[in-house]
């Protein structure tokens, strides 16, 4: 069963035998949601030194992170200025100036490999003017 070129069965294996034998430390410990408050000021268009955009949006006093022509993508706060994915192994950081405006983004998304050939990939993207 293990002895095959599918990978993807090794942590489906691994799942059952942590619930099984109840593994302490076996599973990621569950992040606290906050509520998000002031949703509209992390809004805008962030752009990259390259050139790679990402839209900021909210709906119904949720965070979605779009980039370029993939659909958006819910983001939760665990405090003021950071959020995660449950869909996909990715965080953001926003980054304010002293009067509390949101100036940038960083991207952390952990265990990308085909984007370059670290392990970890960080984007910083700065808030347009106007936005």
């Amino acid at each position: 069963m293990v002895n095959s070129n599918r990978l993807e069965l090794i942590p489906e294996v691994m799942r059952a035998l942590a619930l099984e034998y109840d593994w302490p430390d076996a599973f990621a410990k569950e992040k606290a949601i906050l509520p998000l408050v002031q949703a509209n000021r992390y809004c805008g268009l962030y752009s990259t030194k390259v050139g790679l955009q990402f839209q900021i949006i909210t709906h119904d006093r949720n965070l979605f992170v779009q980039c370029q022509q993939q659909p958006p993508l819910q983001f939760f706060p665990t405090s003021e200025l950071e959020f995660f994915a449950k869909a996909v192994n990715t965080n953001i950081c926003f980054e304010q100036d002293e009067t509390g405006n949101v100036t940038a983004m960083i991207l952390n998304q952990t265990g990308v490999t085909s984007l370059r050939q670290q392990a970890n990939q960080h984007i910083r993207a700065e808030k347009q003017k106007g936005e």
